[in-house]
C-alpha cells in the first residue's frame, strides 16, 4: 500500500522538459547593463568583453504549466572541443550547485547565476545543464588596451582604479588633460564613449567622440578631460572608458579676485549730512566674492569724545559687509543689496577714512570734515509771567563755541533795550559740555530773561553764536 502512495505521488511530477529558461540580468565590470527578460535557446550567448573582465548573468528557471516539476541538477561544466585554443575556465556557477531547486511547483521561478570571467583574449564555450536539458554557454573575449594619462608631467599607464590626479586648480580657472587608448591587441576593438560621473559640474569631457567608434590594431583613441573647480576643497569624480574606471581628483583654491575701484564722495564733506561710497571691480567677478567696508574717524580734537553718529546709515555701525555676484563688477551693500554705502558725517570736525578690503585687495578714501561756524537747527521762544525763555538746538563741529549774543524786537522789528543786544561769554559752560558730551558737536541751550512789563511785546530774538572760526548765521526765533 505504501508502494502505491508512493507511485502516485511520482506521477503527479511531469517531466522537466516542461520548464524554460529566461535570461533576466546582465552586470558587466559591477555596472548594470539594461536588459529585457528574453527566453533562451540551446545556445546562451555571453557579452564580449575583453580580457580579465567580468560579466554576471541571471538566469531564471521557469516553470509554465499547471503541473509541479522535479529539477534534480544543476551545474557548469568544461566543453571539451571548446572553440580556439584552451585558456583556462571561463564560466563559473555561482549558484550553490548541490542545493538544486528540487520541486519547481507549476508557474513558479528559480534564479542562479552564472559568471564569465575569461583569462585571455579567444573564444570560451562551456555546457550547462540543468532539469535534464543541457545548454552551449559561448562568450568573446578580446585582447586589453592600454591607457595612458598625458599633460604637462609627461605620459603615465592607468589601470582599472587607478587615481588621475588634477591638482590644484584656482576657481575661475582651469586644468586640462589629455587620455590615450592605444590598442596593440592584434585585432580592432570597439570603444564606447566616455563618460563622467558624480562630476559636480567640475569636470567636462573635451573633444570626446560621442558615438561608438572601432578602434584598428595599431591605433590610438583619444580625448580630454578638463577640471574646472566651481567650489574649494577636494572634488572628486568618476571616469568610465574602455571598461575601465578611473578616478579622478582635484583641490578648488579660492580664485584671484580682480582689483578694485573705491568711489568716494570727493575728499570733503559737510557736518550733519549723508554721503554715500561705491565700489567696483576692474573685471568682473567669476564667482560671488565679499568683503567689508569701514568708516574711521579721525578727531581734529584728540582729547575730546569721538562722535558716534559718524556711522553707516545700513546697520548703523563703522563696519559694512558687501559681495560682488559673480559675473557681476559692481558691489551691493548690507543686507539690502544697494548699490551704495550711504553713512553720516555727524557734527564733529576731522577726518573720515574709507577703508576697503577685498580678498588681497586693500583701498582707502580720506574726506576731509569741513570746520565751520556754529550752525542752529531749531529754537523757539516761551513766554511766562516776568520771564522770557529761548532754547535752542544745534551744533559746533569744532567744538570752541565762545560767545553768544541776543537781541529783542517788537512787533515793528524795533529794538528793544540795548541795540548791542545781551551778550554773554560761554566758552567754558560749552567746554565743559564738549569734554563730557558723547553726541559730538550736537548742543541744546536754553536762555532766561527776566522782562518788566508785557512778554508779549518781544515778537521775536536774534541769536549769533561765536566760534574760533567766526560768528554763526543770524538765528531767528519767535
Amino acid at each position: 500500500m505504501r508502494r502505491l502512495l508512493m507511485l502516485c505521488a511520482l506521477a503527479s511530477l511531469t517531466l522537466s522538459g516542461q520548464i524554460q529558461l529566461y535570461l533576466t540580468r546582465v552586470v558587466v565590470n559591477e555596472a548594470p547593463v539594461p536588459t529585457s527578460p528574453s527566453l533562451q535557446g540551446l545556445q546562451v550567448v555571453f557579452p564580449d568583453i575583453r580580457e580579465n573582465d567580468l560579466a554576471d548573468l541571471t538566469f531564471e528557471l521557469r516553470n509554465p504549466v499547471g503541473a509541479d516539476t522535479l529539477i534534480t541538477n544543476l551545474r557548469v561544466f568544461p566543453k571539451t572541443d571548446q572553440c580556439g585554443t584552451a585558456g583556462g575556465v571561463a564560466f563559473i556557477l555561482m549558484t550553490d550547485a548541490s542545493n538544486p531547486p528540487g520541486v519547481l511547483r507549476g508557474g513558479g521561478v528559480y534564479s542562479f547565476q552564472v559568471r564569465y570571467l575569461p583569462p585571455k583574449p579567444q573564444c570560451y564555450e562551456a555546457y550547462l545543464s540543468v532539469a535534464q536539458q543541457t545548454y552551449i554557454l559561448r562568450g568573446t573575449a578580446s585582447g586589453r588596451t592600454v591607457m595612458f594619462e598625458v599633460d604637462t608631467l609627461g605620459q603615465r599607464q592607468i589601470i582599472n582604479g587607478s587615481t588621475s590626479e588634477f591638482g590644484n586648480v584656482r576657481i575661475g580657472e582651469a586644468f586640462t588633460k589629455s587620455y590615450r587608448i592605444v590598442n596593440n591587441t592584434g585585432a580592432g576593438v570597439v570603444v564606447a564613449p566616455p563618460s563622467l560621473s558624480n562630476a559636480s559640474g567640475a569636470y567636462t569631457l573635451v573633444d570626446a567622440p560621442d558615438s561608438t567608434r572601432t578602434v584598428p590594431n595599431n591605433s590610438v583613441y583619444e580625448f580630454k578631460v578638463r577640471f574646472s573647480p566651481t567650489r574649494t576643497g577636494l572634488i572628486p569624480a568618476s571616469l568610465s572608458v574602455d571598461g575601465r574606471v578611473i578616478n579622478l581628483i582635484g583641490e578648488g583654491l579660492p580664485g584671484l579676485v580682480p582689483n578694485f575701484t573705491l568711489q568716494a564722495p570727493g575728499t570733503a564733506v559737510d557736518s550733519n549730512t549723508q554721503a554715500e561710497a561705491s565700489i567696483a571691480l576692474v573685471s568682473a567677478a567669476t564667482v560671488e566674492v565679499s568683503g567689508t567696508l569701514e568708516l574711521r574717524f579721525e578727531k581734529d580734537l584728540t582729547d575730546l569724545p569721538d562722535d558716534p553718529a559718524i556711522r553707516f546709515v545700513e546697520g548703523g555701525a563703522r563696519t559694512l559687509a558687501f559681495r560682488v555676484p559673480a559675473g557681476s563688477t559692481q558691489a551691493v551693500f548690507g543686507a539690502s543689496g544697494a548699490s551704495v554705502a550711504r553713512f553720516q558725517t555727524g557734527t564733529a570736525s576731522g577726518k573720515i577714512r574709507l577703508v576697503a578690503k577685498l580678498a588681497q585687495w586693500e583701498h582707502s578714501a580720506q574726506l576731509d570734515i569741513r570746520s565751520d561756524a556754529p550752525r542752529f537747527t531749531d529754537g523757539n521762544v516761551q513766554r511766562g509771567n516776568g520771564s522770557l525763555s529761548v532754547q535752542l538746538t544745534g551744533f559746533d563741529n569744532t567744538r570752541s563755541a565762545s560767545s553768544i549774543e541776543f537781541r529783542f524786537f517788537d512787533a515793528s522789528s524795533q529794538a528793544i533795550g540795548d541795540t548791542g543786544g545781551v551778550q554773554a561769554s560761554v566758552g567754558d559752560v560749552f567746554s565743559a559740555f564738549f569734554r563730557l558730551s558723547e553726541r559730538g558737536g550736537q548742543f541744546t541751550l536754553r536762555a532766561q530773561f527776566p522782562i518788566e512789563g508785557d512778554t508779549n511785546a518781544i515778537r521775536r530774538v536774534e541769536v549769533i553764536l561765536r566760534n574760533r572760526l567766526g560768528p554763526s548765521l543770524v538765528r531767528v526765533v519767535e
